[in-house]
């Protein structure tokens, strides 16, 4: 069975981040990110920030067996958002 390849993470100007295997990322307001899977989408709630000065991604009340990969995708994404978050 051959080795899964990671995919490519693209980020764009509006802030999206789009990877290679189809999945979006991108913010629809301050507290709120949008994500799309090619089959379906959800929205994810954003916290304030923390002591540490870290924002965090509310990513357990959006998944589900529609979003298997949700928490993965988040955390992949991190680096390409604007700001500083952490997935919960």
């Amino acid at each position: 069975m051959p080795v899964p390849t990671p995919c490519q993470l693209f980020a764009a100007v509006d802030g999206q981040v789009r990877s290679s295997d189809g999945w979006i990322l991108r913010p629809v307001g301050p507290d709120l990110l949008e994500y799309d899977d090619g089959r379906a989408s959800c929205l994810i709630n954003i916290g304030n920030a923390t002591r540490q000065a870290v924002r965090p991604i509310y990513a357990t009340e959006s998944a589900s067996v529609l979003f298997p990969h949700l928490r993965d995708h988040l955390r992949a994404a991190l680096p390409y958002l604007r700001g500083h978050y952490v997935v919960v």
